[in-house]
């Protein structure tokens, strides 16, 4: 970070605009919205900075220039057609210790002006350090259709009612609490949609009663997908309960950015597993959290894929549920459904596979797979926990009498830019997955559908293009897809 993004308060303050034209005019009207004393020098002004004197909303200074003049204001925009003049006026700026913005000159400025969202008093300020104010004002247009009108209106409010709320919570984590449901709850939602009365009403009805104490107050479990592993694909309420979290509980699978969604003070710990090793048992993590949730802590229990498809999600539910506490379940983008899209294998295709299973090649139980079932015509098969059973999974293909051309793939590290796509067949997986070195999180998918992915490869070689620019075209550090003809 070249600059430090600030807001600083110019009510009243003297600044001053060094020029007269359009661009001039557009520099003042931003300023003149802060509320500053603002004086402009130039020999011409447009017209409508001439209203605006004539107005008394602007001081024309008389004199011409001279570095003494600088001293006078708080700030500088130089702003003429004489890009040596700007210079001139930067350079006695900075010996006058002044802030100076040239126009459209970055390295002369000693602060730039960002794109801004304006819904005062929520305040957005997109900058690029004047790299690209082009994309500046693309993001500042996307956030403006996103942001709802009233947020402002929104925060105003919440301000209005700030003393009030401290009075009514002495401790911090219940004042945090409150204003986390505030911002999200139904007083939220009349304020958004302009019911001021029903706002208040629902707010007096929040502030009586009984003062909540630390040791009363009341926790909540939030299980939540945190998706396959691109941080892309979470779910925004996923997003939203990471960030509100007193405590996080992780696997393994759960990407850093992600995790970097939560707030400062909140407690990251690593309850993960993997393969032939257990960092905690289910036991113990299903009594940690119903811990930490009697202690009055809102937890967010981070999953990776889908907290409901092989994540054990259901078991700590359970647990929760039997210790009378509230949770939520927030469903993820399972690890069968975003490695398949990321290698271009689609689950169903029609003539092809009507139908598909997710099983895992891993049971608790010393009996396997229920191999017959699950290895219907027509059909394709997602396999969870199958790396260290790849050898057993290739012989009961061809045990049941498949066809030993049958495709497999292997997706390892799906969604992620580490992905690896390995297409085998049925005889060959063993030996293909043993040349490759694949390793755990990896997806094992079987059937017909799978042929497909030759034509349909995108993420893969979208990162094998992108190192190739990066490494000026002279080979690729991305290993992609190895497609092995079947049949």
């Amino acid at each position: 970070m070249d600059r430090l993004p600030i807001f600083l308060s110019l009510q009243d303050k003297p600044c001053l605009v060094i020029g007269g034209g359009d661009v001039a005019a557009r520099k003042i009207a931003l300023l003149r919205r802060t509320g500053a004393a603002i004086s402009v020098l130039a020999q011409e002004f447009n017209a409508s900075l001439l209203q605006q004197v004539a107005a008394g909303q602007l001081t024309r200074v008389e004199q011409s220039y001279g570095s003494e003049i600088i001293r006078q204001f708080w700030l500088v925009i130089a702003a003429t057609d004489d890009a040596a003049f700007n210079h001139r006026i930067a350079a006695d700026a900075a010996a006058a210790s002044r802030f100076c913005n040239v126009v459209d000159d970055n390295a002369a400025s000693s602060f730039i002006l960002p794109a801004i969202v304006d819904r005062s008093p929520v305040l957005i300020a997109i900058g690029t350090e004047g790299n690209a104010p082009v994309l500046a004002q693309q993001l500042k247009n996307q956030i403006e259709a996103w942001l709802p009108a009233r947020i402002g209106a929104l925060a105003a409010q919440a301000g209005r009612w700030r003393k009030l709320v401290q009075k009514r919570f002495s401790g911090l984590r219940e004042r945090r609490r409150f204003w986390q449901d505030f911002f999200t709850g139904p007083i939220a939602e009349h304020l958004l949609a302009g019911r001021q009365a029903a706002a208040e009403k629902a707010m007096r009805a929040q502030l009586v009663g009984t003062v909540v104490t630390p040791a009363t107050s009341r926790g909540e479990a939030w299980i939540v997908g945190a998706g396959p592993g691109d941080p892309g694909l979470m779910t925004l309420r996923g997003q939203n309960l990471v960030g509100r979290a007193d405590i996080i509980l992780y696997d393994r699978l759960v990407s850093e950015p992600i995790l970097d969604l939560a707030r400062k003070e909140a407690e990251l710990i690593f309850v993960g597993k993997s393969a032939g090793s257990n960092a905690m048992s289910q036991d113990a993590i299903n009594a940690l959290l119903v811990r930490l949730v009697r202690e009055g802590n809102r937890v967010c229990r981070l999953k990776g894929g889908d907290p409901f498809v092989f994540g054990r999600g259901g078991e700590e539910a359970l647990a929760l549920a039997a210790a009378g506490l509230p949770f939520q379940i927030v469903p993820g983008i399972s690890a069968a459904l975003g490695c398949a899209a990321y290698a271009g294998i689609p689950l169903t295709l029609r003539g092809v596979s009507g139908s598909v299973t997710l099983a895992t090649a891993k049971l608790d139980s010393d009996l396997g797979p229920d191999w017959p079932q699950l290895l219907n015509a027509g059909h394709t098969l997602a396999l969870y926990m199958g790396v260290s059973s790849i050898a057993d999974i290739g012989e009961q293909l061809l045990h049941r009498g498949l066809p030993p051309d049958l495709p497999v793939a292997i997706v390892e590290n799906g969604t992620t830019p580490q992905q690896r796509t390995i297409i085998s067949s049925a005889i060959a997986l063993a030996r293909d997955a043993a040349a490759a070195k694949i390793v755990s999180p990896a997806m094992v998918f079987i059937g017909e559908s799978i042929r497909a992915a030759s034509k349909l490869q995108w993420f893969e070689q979208s990162l094998a293009d992108r190192s190739a620019v990066l490494d000026g075209g002279f080979g690729s550090h991305i290993d992609c897809a190895r497609l092995i003809e079947t049949g």
